[in-house]
């Protein structure tokens, strides 16, 4: 059995050991407060290859860049005024902006493209990281590509433990889901392109302007501007249907909890007595705790082995649009094999 990296303590010393590491080119599991990143020297060619080969991850989907503050970032970007407002109003936090890059940031973080994603994260496990050296990181999520992304320390363990020399413990992570990103390439027209904690209309009031939409690439072997925008995405080992929400009263034998099949629903029902392989994200239907409980409980049930996994969507509002948009995405391997 491969040699698993254990999961460290985030304490001075072992602070001080991740940062060397990553001096050196090596790559680390660390905490975020949106989920578990893989993290290494945004500006080191050979680190950068390396989390794409530590992933699996292909080329065309390009990277975050995290910094430590905006003044940190601002040598290897173009910024404008956009940027300025919402790094006032939103960093540190979960917000990616996607900008024009300068040539410090290599083309393999970017899928090629004259633009980079970046971000000022707010875990204190991140920052004292960022405190240590004197590079930004590049640091998509923490697991396979394509996997449901970790939100503890032991699901990086289990899924990169083999490939990687550290993971940092920085606890459960705080939200849950990836981090809003948002397309400043053309200050006058901003567009959504990945919905998470920061919502539009949070944007669109600080930016005084309405939001432009994404619409999904049909061609998913061109390179993306932004992380997380490939049709399948977040995918479970278990296959993944969707319930419209509201629609959580088993109908039939497909849809029917048993052995191999889970339904999860977004608050406990008022049917429930004590069926088995019934669960539900928030006790209240809190749109905040479904968040930051979805992919626990869907890595949980992976390693449980569940086959099925029937999970109702979110009312479409606020962070019940990120939600909805990673269900979509896990489920989209589902119909793919349809």
């Amino acid at each position: 059995m491969a040699h698993l990296s254990k999961v460290l303590e985030a304490n001075r010393s072992n602070l001080d050991h991740c940062a060397q590491l990553l001096r050196n080119g090596d790559v680390v599991g660390m905490p975020t407060e949106t989920v578990y990143g893989l993290a290494g020297n945004a500006l080191d060619l050979n680190s950068v290859r390396k989390i794409f080969e530590v992933k699996g991850r292909p080329l065309i989907d390009p990277l975050i860049v995290h910094f430590s503050n905006l003044e940190a970032a601002e040598p290897h970007i173009e910024s404008n005024d956009c940027v300025r407002r919402l790094a006032e109003a939103f960093w540190p936090g979960p917000l990616t902006m996607v900008v024009p890059k300068k040539n410090s940031i290599a083309d393999i973080v970017t899928a090629g493209l004259p633009s980079v994603a970046i971000r000022v994260p707010r875990h204190p496990v991140f920052r004292q990281i960022l405190e240590r050296i004197d590079f930004p990181l590049a640091a998509p999520s923490a697991n396979p590509f394509g996997y449901v992304s970790p939100t503890l320390a032991k699901h990086v363990q289990q899924t990169l433990g083999s490939r990687i020399k550290a993971i940092l413990d920085g606890g459960p992570s705080e939200l849950g889901l990836e981090s809003t990103i948002i397309d400043l390439r053309n200050p006058e027209q901003p567009v959504i392109l990945r919905h998470g904690p920061i919502t539009e209309s949070q944007i669109s009031e600080v930016l005084q302007m309405q939001l432009t939409r994404h619409v999904d690439q049909a061609n998913n072997e061109a390179a993306q501007s932004a992380p997380g925008l490939l049709t399948k995405h977040y995918s479970p080992k278990a296959k993944v249907r969707l319930l419209p929400h509201g629609d959580t009263r088993p109908r039939s034998e497909h849809t029917e909890p048993n052995a191999s099949t889970t339904l999860v629903l977004n608050q406990k029902p008022s049917w429930y007595t004590t069926q088995h392989n019934i669960f539900w994200l928030s006790e209240s239907g809190d749109l905040s705790e479904i968040a930051h409980n979805l992919f626990e409980l869907i890595q949980r049930l992976d390693q449980q082995d569940v086959q099925q996994i029937l999970i109702e969507q979110a009312p479409e509002q606020g962070i019940g649009q990120a939600i909805n948009d990673r269900l979509r995405r896990a489920a989209a391997k589902l119909e793919a094999i349809d």
